[in-house]
């Protein structure tokens, strides 16, 4: 699509072109001089009647009949483009409030900074579990993109408090951190720990350093990418089975993964994990649960489920 100001250039191109044929055609069918001729020319694109410009004889006729038309047509051309213009930022303009708006009255929403592949795939993600989410990132195109797919995405011009606050940061569950450059990943995690220091935030890191920086600063999660792309075909090369059963887990495909936060007052509370079965029905296994902030895997029968717990629950369709 071209530009507003691309489509001008071609308005005053059409124009010049017009200006230009038609004092050539005044001063040759008219016998005009050179500066009474692109006078007509303005006069007969603007409307302006003159008594001088009257046509007498076809050729004239023909003349002033083409000029009128492509003049008129030029004009309406350009009028149309100004006009849509102004529609087009308004429009824009009331879109963009009303996305401020919809964020303003979010909580416990996800914020992503960096509307790359990865930062989209984790958008998209996120929507279709159901999570609210707000994309930021300082590239316009990127931004139109997420836009797009029908999602909230924003335009930052950096990553300090203020740029921050228009995702509604404060109130939001979970941070992500998606950035190529782990020195705006960092510098955008500092910023957001110091507006909400409770944040779950999950980062991407490009180099194994920059991962450890990270994780002694706080951050909840760190994937390296390129690593762990490397892991899963290694893996897939040599455990394939082991490997296709961690991708249907990690992907529920066929599969539905439920995390359960242990309440005072659930049925699960205070149980023991034999009890799983019981209380969510047959269909469910539990494959691990969350305790004093470590994960027991393949739990015992007898282990405690306590309030504080997080459980993960495995249920397969039937299917």
């Amino acid at each position: 699509m071209q530009t507003f100001s691309a489509r001008i250039k071609w308005v005053v191109t059409l124009i010049f072109f017009v200006l230009l044929l038609g004092t050539f055609g005044f001063h040759e069918i008219y016998h005009a001089r050179w500066d009474l001729a692109f006078y007509f020319i303005i006069a007969i694109m603007s409307t302006v009647s003159d008594p001088r410009i009257t046509p007498h004889g076809s050729t004239q006729l023909i003349f002033n009949t083409v000029v009128i038309i492509v003049g008129t047509g030029v004009w309406i051309f350009g009028l149309s483009i100004i006009v849509s213009y102004f529609l087009e930022s308004d429009m824009g303009y009331f879109k963009e409030r009303r996305t401020m708006r919809a964020i303003e009255r979010m909580t416990d929403h996800f914020v992503i900074i960096g509307a790359g592949r990865v930062g989209e795939s984790i958008a998209v993600e996120l929507h279709q579990l159901g999570e609210q989410v707000v994309v930021l990132d300082p590239d316009a195109s990127r931004i139109e993109r997420i836009k797009g797919l029908g999602l909230p995405a924003l335009i930052i011009s950096g990553f300090d408090a203020e740029a921050l606050k228009v995702a509604n940061l404060p109130k939001a569950r979970g941070f992500a951190l998606a950035l190529p450059d782990d020195a705006q990943n960092l510098y955008a995690y500092l910023t957001a720990r110091d507006l909400n220091p409770d944040l779950l935030v999950v980062a991407r890191a490009q180099t194994q350093e920059s991962a450890h920086y990270l994780r002694n600063l706080g951050v909840n999660r760190i994937i390296l990418p390129d690593l762990l792309t490397g892991r899963r075909i290694a893996r897939m090369l040599a455990k394939p089975v082991a490997q296709d059963l961690l991708m249907a887990l990690l992907n529920e495909e066929g599969v539905h993964v439920q995390e359960i936060y242990v309440n005072p007052g659930d049925p699960i509370a205070n149980q023991p994990v034999q009890k799983v079965r019981e209380i969510y029905g047959e269909a469910v296994t539990l494959i691990g649960y969350w305790h004093d902030s470590k994960l027991h895997m393949a739990p015992r029968a007898q282990d405690l489920i306590v309030p504080g717990d997080t459980v993960i629950l495995v249920q397969v369709d039937d299917s």
